[in-house]
């Protein structure tokens, strides 16, 4: 009877169906976590990211990496854009760290077709006899038709695939954005009470403004890459502005998360202003 009188609710009702039939976690769209993933790499395994709007996959490779004692201060990480003239950069900083067991990652792979077939020989010589420790991140854009796959068959065959699907719903944006603090993370203020009710906000706005970019121009005039580094950097800032205050500078921190760190990416008016009353009510 849904699908014959309602087929614009069936996806919905079949995810309720779900939920109460069998589980609410059948449904939950919760990303496994990276440093799960990164237990099955190695040498000859690098891990393939395919980039999906608003997701930055090098802020969880550098938090892995972190812990391991892979950073770019102790010159063993390696990040690399791929574009005009960077494969040369990429070759040596491969051969480096093949050799003395570094951690590399090449973004963007699809800007440098002609380059791939040497990239996928690259990775079949430092996959043997490399150092333990080196590692292969690479990232690119999936293609927009079947016609337009680029990536050369070995590189994928050999390599972990891993894609992070902008959530679906406020509350699973929600849920992604609080995933990304630790409990470490809300007991780092002194303000504790003021600190974990604003990250709170913080996260509902980001929530609600990535969800508007699913609605076309009835969202946003245009399309902008708010990510979770936008989020990341605002706690930062709160997190200093707290210690730095006797009282909670409001006006101060709903301009500097509204109209600087996500206004920052917004070159329409009207949607600057949409930025403005969204800063206004859910920034409190």
């Amino acid at each position: 009877m849904m699908r014959c009188f309602r087929p614009d609710r069936m996806t919905y009702a079949v995810t309720t169906f779900i939920e109460e039939k069998l589980h609410p976690k059948y449904t939950e769209n919760r990303t496994v976590p990276f440093a799960t993933s990164y237990e099955e790499t190695g040498p000859g395994t690098p891990v393939f990211f395919i980039l999906s709007p608003g997701v930055d996959p090098l802020k969880d490779v550098e938090a892995v990496g972190k812990k391991l004692g892979f950073t770019f201060d102790n010159r063993n990480f390696h990040n690399v854009s791929l574009g005009q003239g960077q494969e040369i950069v990429a070759e040596q900083a491969m051969e480096l760290a093949a050799k003395e067991g570094h951690w590399v990652i090449l973004q963007n792979i699809h800007l440098v077709a002609k380059w791939l077939p040497a990239l996928e020989k690259a990775l079949e010589k430092y996959s043997e006899g490399s150092d333990p420790r080196f590692r292969m991140f690479v990232s690119a854009e999936p293609a927009g038709t079947r016609a337009g796959h680029i990536i050369p068959q070995g590189i994928l065959e050999s390599s972990i695939k891993i894609t992070n699907e902008p959530p679906t719903g406020i509350l699973a944006n929600l849920h992604k954005a609080l995933d990304n603090f630790d409990q470490n993370t809300l007991e780092m203020c002194s303000r504790e009470n003021e600190f974990k009710s604003i990250l709170n906000s913080l996260c509902y706005f980001h929530a609600v403004v990535c969800e508007r970019r699913k609605f076309g121009p009835q969202g946003w005039n245009r399309s902008y890459p708010f990510n979770v580094g936008d989020l990341t950097i605002s706690v930062d800032v709160l997190y200093n502005y707290l210690e730095a205050n006797s009282k909670v500078p409001w006006d101060d921190l709903r301009y500097l998360f509204g109209e600087i760190m996500y206004g920052g990416h917004i070159t329409d008016d009207w949607d600057r202003k949409v930025s403005f009353v969204l800063s206004y009510y859910l920034l409190i």
